[in-house]
């Protein structure tokens, strides 16, 4: 052999030695989890999981979208680009737990940078869909597995009549099935199970929080809850009460320029300061102590003019301001209206539309079946309890009973908006009241693991006229903020046991998150409301949290939330 060779062979064996050498010492010196953390190939990682054995569940689609190339479906319903996201394995999925159940399910595992956390997001209304927006996207993003339901319903809530095994999806199945399936894609994909578990809903998706939190305590390891709809069937019947005291009572429907009118003598009545707000705020900062039989609004001498209320509007107002109670008996369905939340979108002025029956009366459909149910000539006594008797063991979320999850650690940060024209916050201190109650009324201990905050100026989980953002639609530089980010302080009390003791709300120029931020104030946990002291009305440096009483509020009687 050649001397040339022979030198050539034993140089390619002495860095083969050498490269071996390295590989074994970063081996040695590097931690096995950190060598795991990210799949040698995302195409390959992706492709196998469509082999993925779990028992109900049929994987539709996987596919690994590329970094900048995701074509998600937009706010109306048409596919467009969403070019922010970082390359992610998509795997959709439905779930069966039982035979007629169809859970659509869509799953996101981020390619490289997983947190090593799995983040469960919520629905709404009557789901039908996936809702691939926002906080979906935006999680993505910041590292989480993320994952979404349409809670069996598809393709709307009307299609699950005569159907229940949808209803029990819809009411607690269909979350537990997405988490379920997620644990299973996550460990297949990263080689590793998370290390916590969280979830995040409004509305609905907030029920389905307190769902999880109640049926599967081991699901999840902290939920953001907001303006939950744990009360499900009744909220309902405060929906179809608003309809029948505006719509259906000839002469009582009211414009905009006139629900303008009562909110601006309202915010005269009860606010400019006395409710703890700045001066010049156009909510109310606690509206607790507001009636509307103290607030002054013209009375129409003689026909229906824009700037007075007939007395058949003035009457519809009354009764949604008193909010849907048994007429035999006078025990309260469920809390009203917050007063001073009329006008907040999509205020009440919605809930007079022609569309509105369609949106929100399906649990009356689904128990009554399409023809026997009539708004009008609904019985606020009888036909409540057969509508509870058909779907709140499905439905409702309303048991105190937390034990299991508190017993493991988990946490609870939720919020409310005060001026929340869907669902009142009424009913998110009536259940924190509630639950105080049952373990021995024992604020302190039940603040340990979980924490209501109540919104001044939030409408229903976005938007209003006060400094709402607290995370829901990210801000740019607020990203892992515990105190501007609700999420990331759930996140820090969980695994830091740093518990929240305020949250930052924003207001950005024209409620745009992409805008300058034009106020911030402090979000206070209950029993404590912001009080402003002097100073700069935008500066979050103006208010201090202070406890004021405690209750308060329009209660639901006890037959209705056991």
């Amino acid at each position: 052999m050649p001397f040339s060779s022979v030198r050539s062979g034993l140089a390619m064996g002495i860095l083969v030695a050498l490269f071996a050498l390295v590989a074994r010492s970063v081996s040695a010196a590097t931690p096995s989890n950190l060598l795991n953390r990210q799949p040698v190939s995302g195409a390959l990682a992706c492709e196998r999981m469509r082999a993925v054995e779990l028992d109900g569940a049929t994987v539709n689609s996987v596919a690994l979208t590329p970094a900048g190339q995701a074509i998600l479906p937009g706010p109306d319903g048409k596919d467009g680009p969403a070019t922010q996201l970082p390359a992610f394995c998509r795997i959709n999925l439905t779930m069966s737990p039982e035979s007629g159940s169809a859970i659509g399910v869509e799953l996101w595992l981020p390619v490289t940078g997983w947190n090593g956390r799995f983040l469960g997001t919520g629905n709404g209304g009557g789901a039908g869909r996936l809702s691939l927006g926002k906080p979906m996207t935006q999680n993505l993003r910041r590292g989480f597995a993320v994952a979404n339901t349409d809670l069996g319903t598809a393709p709307n809530a009307l299609a699950a009549i005569g159907r229940p095994v949808r209803w029990r999806d819809f009411g607690y199945r269909a979350n537990h099935e997405m988490a379920r399936a997620a644990r299973t894609f996550i460990k297949a994909f990263y080689g590793r199970p998370a290390r916590h578990s969280y979830f995040t809903g409004c509305s609905t998706g907030g029920q389905q929080a307190l769902v999880n939190v109640q049926r599967y305590p081991d699901d999840y390891d902290g939920v953001l809850v907001g303006a939950p709809a744990q009360d499900r069937t009744h909220i309902h019947m405060s929906f179809l009460w608003n309809w029948n005291a505006l719509v259906e009572t000839p002469g009582a429907k009211l414009s905009g320029a006139k629900l303008d009118l009562v909110h601006a003598a309202i915010v005269k009545a009860c606010g400019n300061g006395r409710d703890g707000g700045a001066p010049g705020d156009d909510y109310l900062t606690d509206p607790r102590g507001c009636r509307f039989e103290d607030v002054a609004v013209p009375r129409c001498d003689a026909g229906d003019k824009a700037d007075c209320l007939t007395d058949a509007q003035r009457l519809a107002l009354r009764r949604v301001y008193d909010g849907a109670v048994n007429p035999r008996s006078g025990e309260r369905i469920y809390p009203p209206l917050a007063i001073g939340a009329e006008t907040t979108p999509p205020g009440l002025e919605a809930q007079q539309r022609q569309t509105w029956p369609r949106q929100m009366f399906y649990p009356f459909y689904w128990a009554l079946g399409r023809d026997a149910f009539q708004p009008a000539s609904f019985d606020f006594d009888r036909d409540v309890d057969r509508i509870d008797g058909v779907l709140a063991g499905l439905l409702n979320a309303n048991s105190t009973d937390l034990s299991a999850f508190r017993r493991r650690g988990g946490k609870i940060l939720w919020y409310h908006g005060l001026s929340d024209p869907v669902i009142p916050f009424d009913t998110s201190v009536d259940y924190y009241e509630r639950h105080v109650s049952a373990n021995g009324g024992d604020l302190a201990a039940v603040q340990t693991y979980m924490r209501l905050f109540l919104a001044p100026g939030m409408a229903h989980c976005t938007g209003g006229p006060g400094a709402w953002n607290i995370g829901q639609d990210m801000a740019p530089g607020a990203e892992m903020s515990p105190d501007r980010d609700a999420l990331w302080a759930l996140v820090r009390w969980v695994e830091n046991q740093r518990m929240p003791t305020r949250l930052l709300g924003a207001r950005f120029q024209d409620n745009d998150a992409r805008k300058p931020v034009v106020a911030l104030r402090p979000l206070c946990p209950y029993p404590e409301f912001p009080r402003y002291t002097g100073g700069n009305p935008a500066l979050a440096s103006s208010f201090r949290c202070q406890v004021r009483a405690r209750g308060n509020i329009h209660a639901v009687a006890a037959r209705y939330v056991d």
